[in-house]
Order: C-alpha cells, then sequence, then structure tokens
C-alpha cells in the first residue's frame, strides 16, 4: 500500500482527541434517591455484567478512531501498491495506428484491429484507479503524445475514439522511446503497448520503475501478399522507354503457398502480366521495360487469394518527364579520347543528355549545369556544388586520392564490387578488358564496383552532398570497352546517378515514403490516388510550405512540384501471426483483468458502515 498524497497524513494527530476524550471522561457519582424502579428500566446495562459494558465502551472507542483514520486514509489517497495487482502512478497506453492496424479482425471483434485495441484498453481503464493518471500516445511513423496524462476519463476516451488508422509504416522503436520518457516523469508507471507487432517486457530495457504490458493484437491466421519495393527510371540509350524494378512478398506467417497474379498498366492500358507462387516469407524481384510518354501513369496492381490487406497491394508512379540531364565535358586537348566522345554522342541522341564541350581554360562555368565530366584533367579547386564524373584521373589528393601511372597496365577482365550499384545497371561486366591508368585509394564513402587484379579501377560514393564516380582507365587504350554497349552505358547510368540528388532532376518526379514531411510552395496541392476501381483527383489548397504526406498516391503542386508517396515497407506487409500457445485468449488475458483499483471509495464505504454501527451501539444498545 501507498499514499498518493501523503501529505494529509499530518491530520493523524486528530487522533489524540478521541484519546484524551476517552482518558478524560467524567466519573459517575452515586447519589441517594427515594426509588430506583424508574433509572432501572431506563438504563438496561445495570442489567448487565460490567465485563460487558466495559466490551461496549472499548468497541465504541475503537470505533470512533477507525472512522478518523479511514477518513484520513481517504483524504491521502491510498491505494495498493504498484506491482502484482498492477496498480501504478501513471499509465501510458501506447496504440499502434500504422497501416497494418487497419486489417480486417476476423470475428475477432467488430471493424479492424485498431477498434479491437480500443474495445480492450477501454474495459481495461474501467480497472484502472481513478487517482493515477493515464496517458494516450499514437504512433505510426512519429509517435503523437494524443493525450497528456489525465485523470478525467472522458478526456481520454474522446481522445481515444478518434483515433484512426494511417497509411503509413509504424517506427515502435521511436513510439516505445516516447512512451518510456513520459512514463517516467512519475513513477511507478506501467505502459499498456496495443500492436500486431509487439515486444514483451524481456526484450525491452526499460528504465527503473516502468514496467511493460503487451496487448497482442496479432491474428492466428493471417496471409498478405504485397509491394515491398518500387522504383522507375529512364533507360540509358532508349527513348520514351523506362526501367522498372519491383519485389513482390508473401507474410512469413501465412499458412501456405499462394498463387499470386501481377498486372501493370500504363496510361490506363494493359502492359504485361505474370503469374506465380510464393512461399511463406519468400520474395519475388522484377525488373522489366515499359514503353510510353513522359507524365503518362504507371500502375501496377497484385490480386491473391485470401489476401487480408489490400493497401500494399497497388502502386502508381508517373513516368518520368523526358527531361535530359545537362552535363558538360572538360577534356585536355593534348590526350583526347574519341571513344569517350562518341558514347556521349551516342547517349545524346538518345534524349537523356545535353552535352556541353570544353577545354580546361573554359573552367569554371558561367551557366549552371546538372554534372560535369572531367577526362583526365582536373581543375586546382575542386568544384562541390556540382555532381562529378572523372575520367582518367591525374595526381590528386582531395576528395580523392589517385595517382597517375607512367605507362596504362592492361587486364583482360574486372571484378566486380557491387553488381547492384545503379552505376553498374545493365552493364556487362564479365565482357570487359581495360587498360588501368592511375591508382586510387578508396576514402570515405567511396565504394569500390570494378576491381583490376587487386586495385580498384572504377569508385562511386557521396562527399558532403556531391556524388562523384572516378574511372582509374583509359577507355582509348582499353582492349574491350570502347566499343561495346558496356561504355556508353556506364556513363549514361554515371551521369544519371551523379546528379539525380540535384533539385534540377528531382524536381520532375521525385519518390517518398508516406509519412515524411515534404516543403513544397504553391497555393493548392492535386492528389490522384487509386480507389480500387480508378484513379481519383482531388485538389486542395496549400495551408503550409511543408505537408505530411499521408496517403499513397501522386501528388503535384500548382507550382509544378510533382512527387509520389509509397507504402513500401516489408515490416508493415509482412503481417505476424500469434504464436499457437498463446492463441487461446491472446491479448485479453492481461487487459481484462479486475482489481481493486483505488481503495477510496472502500474507506469511505468502511467509514459509513462504522458510523451506522456505532449509531446502533449508542442509540440502541446504550452505550456511553
Amino acid at each position: 500500500m501507498e499514499f498518493l498524497h501523503p501529505k494529509f497524513l499530518w491530520l493523524l494527530l486528530a487522533l489524540l482527541l478521541p484519546v484524551l476524550l476517552y482518558l478524560l471522561r467524567r466519573r459517575a457519582k452515586q447519589v441517594d434517591v427515594s426509588t430506583l424502579i424508574f433509572f432501572k428500566t431506563l438504563a438496561k446495562e445495570h442489567q448487565e455484567s460490567a465485563w460487558l459494558r466495559k466490551l461496549k465502551k472499548w468497541l465504541s472507542f475503537a470505533l470512533t478512531v477507525a472512522v478518523l483514520i479511514a477518513s484520513i486514509f481517504a483524504l491521502a489517497r491510498l491505494v495498493p501498491r504498484a506491482g502484482a495487482d498492477g496498480d501504478y502512478r501513471t499509465y501510458i497506453m501506447l496504440v499502434d495506428r500504422s497501416a497494418s492496424m487497419g486489417i480486417d479482425a476476423q470475428g475477432a471483434g467488430s471493424g479492424d484491429l485498431l477498434a479491437r485495441a480500443k474495445s480492450l484498453l477501454k474495459e481495461r481503464l474501467q480497472s484502472i484507479p481513478e487517482e493515477a493518471g493515464v496517458a494516450l500516445v499514437a504512433y505510426d511513423t512519429r509517435a503523437e503524445v494524443v493525450q497528456p496524462r489525465t485523470l478525467i476519463r472522458r478526456d481520454l476516451l474522446a481522445q481515444l475514439d478518434q483515433l484512426q488508422v494511417r497509411p503509413i509504416a509504424g517506427d515502435r522503436q521511436d513510439a516505445m522511446d516516447t512512451a518510456e520518457r513520459l512514463a517516467g516523469l512519475e513513477t511507478p508507471a506501467l505502459i499498456l503497448h496495443a500492436s500486431d507487432q509487439v515486444q514483451s517486457g524481456e526484450e525491452v530495457a526499460l528504465p527503473d520503475g516502468v514496467t511493460l504490458e503487451t496487448v497482442d493484437l496479432s491474428l492466428a491466421e493471417v496471409s498478405n501478399v504485397g509491394i515491398t519495393a518500387f522504383q522507375v527510371r529512364p533507360t540509358p540509350l532508349e527513348r520514351d522507354t523506362y526501367d522498372v524494378y519491383a519485389q513482390v512478398a508473401l507474410n512469413s506467417g501465412a499458412a501456405a503457398a499462394v498463387p499470386v497474379h501481377l498486372e501493370w498498366y500504363v496510361g490506363g492500358v494493359p502492359s504485361q502480366v505474370r503469374d506465380f507462387e510464393l512461399e511463406p516469407g519468400e520474395k519475388e524481384t522484377f525488373e522489366f521495360r515499359v514503353r510510353g510518354a513522359g507524365g503518362q501513369v504507371l500502375r501496377m496492381n497484385l490480386s491473391a487469394e485470401g489476401d487480408h490487406f489490400p493497401l500494399d497491394d497497388t502502386v502508381i508512379a508517373p513516368l518520368p518527364e523526358p527531361r535530359p540531364v545537362v552535363a558538360v565535358w572538360i577534356r585536355d586537348p593534348s590526350s583526347q579520347d574519341a571513344y569517350t566522345g562518341l558514347a556521349l554522342r551516342a547517349i545524346q541522341e538518345s534524349g537523356t543528355l545535353e552535352l556541353l564541350a570544353g577545354a580546361p581554360d573554359s573552367w569554371p562555368l558561367e551557366h549552371p549545369v546538372d554534372a560535369v565530366i572531367f577526362d583526365g584533367w582536373l581543375p586546382e579547386q575542386w568544384p562541390e556544388d556540382v555532381p562529378v564524373v572523372v575520367i582518367n584521373p591525374p595526381n590528386t589528393d582531395a576528395p580523392i586520392r589517385s595517382q597517375r601511372l607512367s605507362l596504362p597496365v592492361p587486364y583482360d577482365a574486372v571484378r566486380v564490387g557491387n553488381g547492384n550499384h545503379p552505376v553498374l545497371f545493365r552493364v556487362s561486366s564479365s565482357r570487359v578488358a581495360i587498360s588501368q591508368t592511375a591508382l586510387l585509394e578508396p576514402a570515405g564513402s567511396f565504394e569500390p564496383l570494378w576491381f583490376a587484379g587487386k586495385e580498384p579501377v572504377l569508385l562511386a560514393g557521396e562527399v558532403k552532398g556531391q556524388r562523384i564516380v572516378v574511372m582509374a582507365f583509359s577507355p582509348q587504350q582499353s582492349e574491350r570497352l570502347p566499343l561495346t554497349a558496356s561504355f556508353p552505358l556506364l556513363l549514361g547510368n554515371s551521369l544519371l546517378w551523379a546528379s539525380e540528388p540535384s533539385d534540377a532532376v528531382q524536381s520532375r518526379v521525385r519518390d517518398f515514403a508516406t509519412g515524411e514531411l515534404v516543403p513544397v510552395s504553391g497555393d493548392t496541392i492535386t492528389w490522384t490516388r487509386w480507389d480500387g476501381t480508378q484513379l481519383r483527383r482531388i485538389t486542395s489548397p496549400l495551408e503550409a510550405q511543408t505537408i505530411e504526406l499521408t496517403q499513397p498516391g501522386i501528388w503535384q503542386t500548382s507550382d509544378g512540384q510533382v512527387g509520389t508517396s509509397h507504402l513500401l515497407s516489408v515490416a508493415e506487409s509482412d503481417l505476424p501471426v500469434v504464436a499457437e500457445a498463446e492463441q487461446e485468449g491472446a491479448g485479453q488475458s492481461e487487459v481484462g483483468r479486475a482489481g481493486w483499483g483505488s481503495l477510496t471509495r472502500w474507506l469511505l464505504i468502511a467509514v459509513v458502515v462504522i458510523l451506522v454501527v456505532e449509531s446502533f451501539l449508542f442509540h440502541r444498545m446504550a452505550v456511553y
């Protein structure tokens, strides 16, 4: 037991008053009277034995003291000590409102999993002492203190009823950190974590005085096939052609393999169809090519029997506008490489590149560009405001370290360091033979993509937000490189990847995850969403210069900013199932428990009962 307001315990000094009154009470006096008949009739206690009369007096004294003690304890808010009975000073209701909480509860309760969580928490709220403060924290990608610690239950219930599922991935670690800080303000505290993906108290390091209780809302059987990755990019050297990357996965808790039907459309016209089967926990990756005009909507749909989570079954994105990358080629006339010029002209003819050429004396440039290519030459002062592609670098120290070789070293083959890097997209590295012209020393975030023997000859990395690609070989002196398709692809990929973060290129179409905060400009924003049957567009005014992407789809501002937002979350699509040992009564054993709650009402009831008993003793049993 403990007192929430021990400052009132000084009132226990009032117990001295009945003690003094009992010790200093007036003694009965003996007086001679003419007859005792009437006195014997009125005072029945004279007919009782002395020990019984003494017992009644002590009982009356004890009841008087008990009334005072119970009243003072009620004023000081006596509650059971926090521990096994689950009573605490503070309760934090941590509620998951991420996308996966929107799946049907399958008869476990009306509505979705969030509705089930609300029902269970309301039931638990009835057993929480009125003197304990309760706070409500809801989370998706960010945690929000919806209701600070309060004693007013109707405010908490109103905020709980207003919670809705948001199509955003959940960050449970950030939510737990927020709940722990809030619970630590007044301990002992209990965190009630309601989610379909929960962690037990043994898996979480909690501060002293804070306990975690999980409300597991995962279902006994659930199956979901979802799109977990998606990207569209222009195909190098091919006009109006786009490469699409997608990943589809089946949740690991599914009971059996599931047949999947995947189809995609360009501008509402069917383009391709795939049928395949996924085992539980299996992922399938697709790389395909589509043709279309910039601005057309690419839509990818999947369907699977028994799918419980439709939110990750569709992805839409506009095909990027054919805005070419503007690059300048600065080369040393004394060591001019004709093959590099041929490769750049091939990229230029595809419509993905606008090329300017110049000698070292034309540097620095007067007009901004998306990227710069230094071929056999580097300026004394490194440019930090533009992406750079370096071919056949001279001696330099920063931000790359290279040392020119006196004679090129030929290699019959190269070894790939990271074949999944965008710079090597569709490049046939196994058919390349090069002549190394410089020694490179990878530093910082630079990643070796090609090795010649043990030496790196192709690097890609980012330094202070600037993307850099370094090629330590001479295309003209290489045996199998300049006349293959790999070299134009390598140059084109390098330019596209290096210039990708620049504002001029990003302004075409930018991809975001739902829940992100994006700076925007303009008066209105138009959302394009797929409602299951058709594309719908909704225009609304922009009330701020930053928006939160609260829905998947395509958005465009009146100033021309275009972007997409997708769920694309492996964690949200991989719906968990409750363990077999926990299926019976899962999520209810702890939440639905009853308790004594507050002791105030019981103390006040005890005061009333004592007063009734003492009144009976005084007035009916004639105790005085």
